[in-house]
C-alpha cells in the first residue's frame, strides 16, 4: 500500500433534480443573479465505491470511493457532518493509501480492513463555473448523467441532477442567489443526500432513519423505480 498524507475540505453543495431535457441557465440569467458564468467544460467520471458486506460504512455515515478523471481523481473519504460534508482525499493508485486505511479504522473499526467493491458509476459531467463582479469562481455548478450498477443487488440505475457547490470563500448566501435561477430552469430540490445511497437503493432505508412520514417513503420508492426505468432504456 502507499502512504500519502490527505488533503481536507469541507463540500457545501446543493443537490437538485432535473429533467433529461432540461437545459442550463443561459449566461444572462447566471448574470441577473450576480454571476459571469464560464464556458461549460464536459469530461467522463469512472468511480468505484466500497463497503462491507453488511454495510458498515454506509451505517457510519461513511462513503469510499476512488475516482478517475475530473480535477479531484484520487482516493477519497466523505464524512457528512453538520454544516457539510468532510472529504479526505489521496492521490490516485491500485492499492488504498495506507493513511486512508488508517482514517477508515478510526471512523468504523475494523471494518476498514473488510471493504470490497459496493457500486460502480459513470457520469459525464457538465461544470460551470460562476464568478463573482471581481471575476473570482464562487460556485461550482455541475451537470451530471449518472449511469450505476449496485454490485451486491445486481441492480442498475440511472439519473441526472444539477449540484451547486461553493468553492473557497464563497458562503451559502451565495448558493440562495442561484437557487432560484436554476429553479427557473425547472431544477427541484434533490431527496438524495447522496450519489452512493441512490445507487444502492438505500434512499428510502435513511428516510426511514430520519422518520419521513408515508408519503415521503412512496416519493422515494417512485424516484427509485424512475431510476431503474432509465437504466433499462439506457442498455436497450
Amino acid at each position: 500500500m502507499t502512504s500519502n498524507a490527505a488533503r481536507e475540505s469541507l463540500e457545501i453543495e446543493r443537490k437538485y433534480e432535473v429533467d433529461v431535457a432540461a437545459t442550463m441557465p443561459t449566461p444572462e440569467q447566471f448574470r441577473a443573479a450576480g454571476f459571469e458564468p464560464d464556458p461549460p467544460v464536459t469530461f467522463p467520471l469512472r468511480a468505484r465505491y466500497f463497503d462491507t458486506v453488511d454495510e458498515a460504512l454506509a451505517r457510519a455515515g461513511v462513503a469510499l470511493r476512488v475516482r478517475e478523471g475530473g480535477t479531484d481523481a484520487g482516493w477519497h473519504i466523505k464524512v457528512r457532518q453538520p454544516g457539510g460534508v468532510r472529504e479526505l482525499q489521496w492521490p490516485l493508485a491500485e492499492e488504498l493509501p495506507e493513511a486512508l486505511v488508517a482514517e477508515l479504522r478510526a471512523l468504523v473499526g475494523d471494518a476498514a480492513d473488510k471493504v470490497q467493491p459496493r457500486a460502480t458509476m459513470d457520469t459525464e459531467r457538465t461544470v460551470v463555473l460562476l464568478r463573482d463582479a471581481a471575476g473570482v469562481a464562487r460556485i461550482e455548478l455541475a451537470d451530471d448523467s449518472v449511469r450505476t450498477a449496485d454490485l451486491a443487488a445486481g441492480v442498475r440505475r440511472a439519473w441526472r441532477e444539477w449540484e451547486a457547490e461553493l468553492l473557497p470563500g464563497a458562503d451559502e448566501s451565495e448558493l440562495d442567489a442561484v437557487d432560484p435561477v436554476l429553479r427557473g430552469a425547472g431544477a427541484v430540490p434533490s431527496a438524495s443526500p447522496a450519489k452512493i445511497a441512490r445507487a444502492t437503493g438505500r434512499l428510502i432505508a435513511l428516510a426511514q432513519a430520519r422518520g419521513a412520514d408515508a408519503a415521503q417513503l412512496a416519493a422515494l420508492a417512485a424516484l427509485d423505480a424512475a431510476d431503474q426505468e432509465a437504466a433499462r432504456r439506457l442498455d436497450t
